[in-house]
Parts: structure tokens; C-alpha cells; sequence
């Protein structure tokens, strides 16, 4: 079974390659690249693995050149996150979301981000509200630079997308085995191993969602975003002790 993947597009001066290595930078983690071949056209894929105390799991980065209309059905049948970047000032990326929202919802896929240098208020350019209005809430909206900042004054900030590859539940997560090693020494053995089967037991549960067809779009996507919370406080207490 191969690796999830994350496809990346660029409407902007930033492609989708850079966007890559900046994920990649911010996780410190090299450049391994497998070439794959989709109806012709060879895509890189950029190895990502993804290392927390309660699981492990690998997935692919892959930059596409092309706008979404142009990636080979067959590899955005692998696709399992979507992160876009886009200029604000072409205001013409509206009429690009209608196909990412069909495609987001056609293929059930819960994790996905608009990214952009910033938002700098000036007539013409697009905003925040409308985006959100238009686009999927599967759809996470991500400045990379503080509010108000020049445009080389500071370094680009991919904590967020890198903190949301890392809390989200991907096809291929394999629980780690219990050991008392990384806990501190006052936690029991007992108290470790019914910590690990509650969030086995919570992976699970988010796996089975994607499948359960008794729940209607909103519903899904609230019970993964409580989901979302519940894993993302258990994995920051775990960090803090």
C-alpha cells in the first residue's frame, strides 16, 4: 500500500516545489524523492515521516506544476490532503475552488489548506471572509507571515500546516507499542497501556468515520474536528511532561 500523499498546488509567485521544501525545512527532515508516473506525466513524491509519541506513519508531499484541472485522475485518486497557495491579489483563484470544493467532498478528504503570504487589506485584493465564504470548510486559510509585516521583513511560518499534518488521521497510521521508556517514571505500567488502547481506540474511531455513510457532510466533518481536538490535547499534554 503506498504512502498517503498531499498534493500541492501554486496559484502565486511561490510554487509548489518551494512550498515542499519549506514543509520539509520545518520538519527537518531531507529531500528523499520517488518519481511516479500518472498517466504519462512523472510526479516527484517527497518522503515525510511523521513521528509522535502514540504512532508513526509516512506520507508524500508531491508539488504539481499544473493548475488542479491539469493533475492525472489517476493520482488524485491517492490524494488525501490538498494544500494550495495563491496569490490575493489574482482574484480570479475564486473560480478555481469551485472544482477543489467538488473534489474535496467527492473523495470524502477532511484536510485541506489556502495559503498565502498575507493579507494586506489594499483595494482588489481578496480577503479573508471572501475565501471562507467560497471555499470548503474542509479548507484551513493560513497566512505565512504575521499580520502587518513587510513582505521580506520575516520568515515564512509553516507551524500550522506542519502541527495540522501531524494531528490529522491518515490511512496508514500504525500505533506504537507501549514502553514506559518514554513516560516519566511515576506513571504505571497499567496507567501507560490504558492510555495507549484510549487512543487506539480514538484512531480508530476517526478511521471509521470516513466510511460511516449514515452521517450527512456537516456531521462528518464536526466529529473530526472533535476528534481533531481530542488527539491534538492528548499529543500536546504528552509533549508537556
Amino acid at each position: 500500500m503506498m504512502n498517503p500523499c498531499v498534493l500541492i498546488l501554486s496559484y502565486g509567485k511561490l510554487s509548489a516545489m518551494e512550498v515542499v521544501e519549506n514543509i520539509l525545512t520545518e520538519m527537518k527532515q531531507p529531500k528523499l524523492i520517488t518519481p511516479i508516473t500518472y498517466e504519462s506525466v512523472a510526479i516527484n513524491h517527497f518522503k515525510c515521516d511523521i513521528r509522535t509519541k502514540y504512532y508513526t506513519t509516512s506520507i508524500y508531499l508531491l508539488p504539481f506544476d499544473g493548475k488542479f484541472d491539469r493533475v492525472p485522475n489517476e493520482l488524485k485518486n491517492t490524494i488525501e490532503a490538498l494544500i494550495v497557495y495563491f496569490d490575493p491579489f489574482d482574484r480570479t483563484f475564486i473560480n478555481s475552488l469551485s472544482a477543489m470544493n467538488d473534489f474535496l467532498i467527492s473523495n470524502k478528504i477532511e484536510l485541506g489548506f489556502l495559503i498565502t503570504t498575507a493579507f494586506l487589506d489594499k483595494p482588489n485584493q481578496l480577503t479573508y471572509e471572501e475565501l471562507k465564504e467560497n471555499a470548503n470548510v474542509a479548507f484551513d486559510i493560513i497566512t505565512l507571515k504575521e499580520e502587518g509585516g513587510e513582505e521580506d521583513s520575516e520568515p515564512q511560518k509553516y507551524s500550522e500546516i506542519v502541527e495540522g499534518l501531524e494531528n490529522f488521521v491518515w490511512s496508514n497510521i500504525k500505533t506504537k507499542p507501549s514502553s514506559s521508556s518514554n513516560r516519566k517514571q511515576s506513571n504505571s505500567a497499567e496507567q501507560l497501556e490504558n492510555e495507549l488502547n484510549d487512543f487506539e481506540k480514538l484512531l480508530i474511531t476517526a478511521q471509521n468515520l470516513r466510511s460511516d455513510t449514515r452521517l450527512t457532510r456537516d456531521e462528518i466533518l464536526n466529529k473530526a474536528e472533535e476528534l481533531a481536538e481530542v488527539m491534538s490535547a492528548i499529543l500536546n499534554d504528552n509533549d508537556s511532561d
